[in-house]
């Protein structure tokens, strides 16, 4: 069926294809197949062109049609393990080759200029600012006057090389479009070292976009703006302290969307922002991002299907209300959100087929059965009735629900199971306040956030399971 899908797509783009993206993979792997060209805009990866490799020399040659833009592309040959080559691309026929096995070192492009630029400036570049971060690094901790003196002197002058460098590629690909991206990628340096992080790491927040022009058409036709954007916001402004995350993450978003006019680029900003910050289970600053900002765009940038899928990614983050559900109790149907009387909830999803579930499960049940400040609902995934039946008439203070059908069960779907034991512990209001991977972690989070009232339970069930 993907073949099929492919080769509809090639053979509506054959009749505008005018430019190739050609290549070699030495040495000739029978793991790839296909190849697969896709413009980077933002966040998203747009379908160009297929192509197959020739199984006997490692060839291929894609088509790329006419109306695809200026900026980068990447051609895919590994789809499970995400083996790629990214490629600026402008209007004109490409050739290269690379080793499957190491791509991102040893790919060569044969004819193309701004390739050529681009890849031979991010490779020496890397010594020199190395050596320019390592001088400030050690100049922070210098108590010597001579040495630090001493410091700063090569730091000037290695900054003078550097500026000389980049003044070099910059002049040498005026024509063609590799120069956006070396100016973008250009680094600003105080005139001096700085002498404490904190102050170092202002100057770095100020100047971080000093040199990327945010209304560059071919910057905005590549994913470099996000990611650019995605680097500042999450590794520039960072702290320990979640109250004070918050603030900075709030501050650096509306510093970056100050600086961003063209709705276009501030649309594929965003959505790399509301991905990234799905990914993180930041539910609030997704929510912040979508409502002062990604709902304000132009309705024609505003993707439904994209805000749906990062808040499907977050409906089970901490701090987040747990999806309701209903089941058994005490001969009564009742829902999750009808429960009243405890300080915690615990959910556990297990099976009876599952070795790792036969063993912690009944050591939660003998460690928290006699304690009256958490409930436990136990939801056992199953293809039939024995097990369950078999396993939790053992499991009577707690309360026991069949979930047949296993993985395609509506609950264990709407919980994301795909692996048991899986825990959720609630507050009183159903709130997620954590996730523990294992029983222990489940333990140690509930005998650090427990009760006055219940030290004395937990203490005991503890000596119980410590004596078996």
């Amino acid at each position: 069926m993907l073949r099929i899908v492919l080769l509809v797509f090639l053979v509506s783009t054959y009749s505008f294809a005018q430019n190739i993206v050609s290549g070699k993979m030495d040495p000739v792997s029978e793991d790839y197949e296909n190849v697969i060209v896709y413009q980077l805009k933002g966040a998203k990866q747009l379908y160009v062109n297929y192509a197959a490799i020739d199984k006997k020399t490692g060839d291929f040659s894609v088509e790329i049609p006419e109306s695809f833009n200026n900026g980068m592309y990447r051609l895919m040959f590994d789809f499970e393990n995400t083996g790629y080559v990214d490629f600026l691309y402008s209007k004109k026929s490409i050739q290269f080759n690379f080793d499957p096995t190491f791509p991102s070192g040893t790919t060569k492009f044969i004819n193309s200029v701004e390739n050529g630029s681009l890849a031979s400036y991010l490779n020496e570049s890397v010594a020199i600012l190395h050596n320019l971060d390592s001088l400030q690094l050690a100049f922070f901790n210098l108590k010597d006057e001579k040495i630090a003196k001493k410091t700063a002197k090569q730091f000037v002058s290695k900054k003078k090389e550097y500026l000389k460098f980049q003044s070099k590629f910059e002049s040498e690909s005026q024509n063609n479009i590799a120069n956006s991206f070396i100016k973008s990628y250009k680094k600003e340096y105080p005139e001096k070292p700085i002498k404490t992080p904190q102050e170092y790491l202002n100057f770095l927040d100020k100047h971080y976009f000093d040199n990327i022009n945010f209304n560059d058409k071919v910057l905005i036709n590549s994913s470099f703006l996000s990611e650019r954007v995605v680097e500042y916001v999450f590794y520039l402004n960072s702290s320990d302290d979640i109250h004070v995350q918050s603030v900075l993450f709030k501050n650096s978003v509306n510093n970056v969307m100050k600086l961003i006019t063209d709705n276009n680029a501030k649309s594929d900003v965003l959505v790399s922002l509301l991905y990234a910050f799905a990914n993180e289970e930041n539910f609030r600053m997704l929510d912040f991002c979508i409502d002062n900002y990604y709902n304000k765009l132009p309705a024609e940038l505003i993707s439904q299907k994209v805000i749906e899928d990062v808040q499907s990614k977050v409906k089970l983050a901490i701090g987040k209300t747990a999806p309701d559900f209903s089941f058994e109790q005490e001969g009564k149907l009742v829902k999750l959100s009808d429960l009243k009387g405890a300080k915690k909830y615990v959910l556990v999803f297990w099976s009876t087929t599952c070795s790792h579930c036969l063993k912690e499960v009944p050591e939660l049940y003998t460690y928290i059965k006699d304690n009256k400040n958490v409930e436990v609902i136990a939801i056992s995934l199953e293809k039939d009735e024995l097990g369950f039946n078999h396993h939790t008439e053992k499991f009577t203070k707690w309360t026991n629900v069949l979930a047949l059908e296993k993985w395609t069960n509506p609950i264990a779907r709407m919980y994301e199971i795909h692996s048991t034991p899986t825990y959720f512990i609630l507050d009183s209001y159903k709130t997620i306040i954590s996730k523990p991977e294992h029983f222990l972690d489940l333990k140690m989070y509930l005998n650090e956030n427990k009760t006055e009232s219940e030290k004395g339970v937990i203490e005991k069930d503890e000596l119980l399971l410590n004596a078996k």
